[in-house]
């Protein structure tokens, strides 16, 4: 697992049975962003759902659940960032992340959980096929791009701890302050 950059931090906790995931998320970025508020309108319909929008802070957050779990990163630095999270061990995940249909190279769950946290950083999630995004590891974690973007589809990305049974991954348009 990569150690992330100063601003990143990655926080988790179990969702209780019956309890709005929503309600446990907005907990956890309340206790990380204090006197922060947090809001969630959805582009297309107007809901309130999508992605979280940080008020009073400059600071990006974003939120994952899977298996029981609320995730959450938080980049005080103000900027773009995602996180996913999946199931170890997802099966399926494979016919998804290329467009040739030849399997790709690498735990599945890993790969999406990387591919996702960078469209969810990107703003436009699953709008943008997750096939078109490009992962390399290097030393200090991994890059991406999502290919036909130019500069402005490339992102760092980071392989983190989180709960067991849990792969999670972070991607930030610039991590350096």
């Amino acid at each position: 697992m990569s150690a992330l950059p100063l601003g990143i931090r990655v926080l988790w906790r179990e969702v209780p049975a019956g309890a709005p995931p929503r309600s446990v998320s907005r907990a956890l970025l309340s206790d990380a962003l204090p006197g922060a508020r947090f809001v969630s309108r959805c582009p297309a319909c107007g809901g309130a759902h999508g992605r979280v929008r940080v008020e009073g802070a400059d600071a990006a957050v974003s939120v994952s659940y899977a298996s029981g779990w609320a995730i959450v990163a938080v980049n005080d630095r103000g900027h773009r960032i995602g996180v996913d999270a999946v199931p170890a061990g997802a099966d399926g995940l494979e016919r998804v992340l290329t467009a040739d249909g030849r399997r790709p190279p690498g735990d599945p769950a890993l790969r999406w959980a990387r591919v996702e946290a960078v469209l969810k950083a990107d703003g436009r999630g699953l709008a943008v096929d997750p096939a078109r995004v490009e992962v390399a590891l290097d030393a200090a974690g991994w890059r991406a791009r999502i290919r036909g973007e130019g500069a402005a589809g490339d992102w760092r990305g980071w392989d983190v701890d989180g709960p067991a049974g849990l792969v999670v991954a972070v991607a930030a348009s610039s991590p350096e302050p």
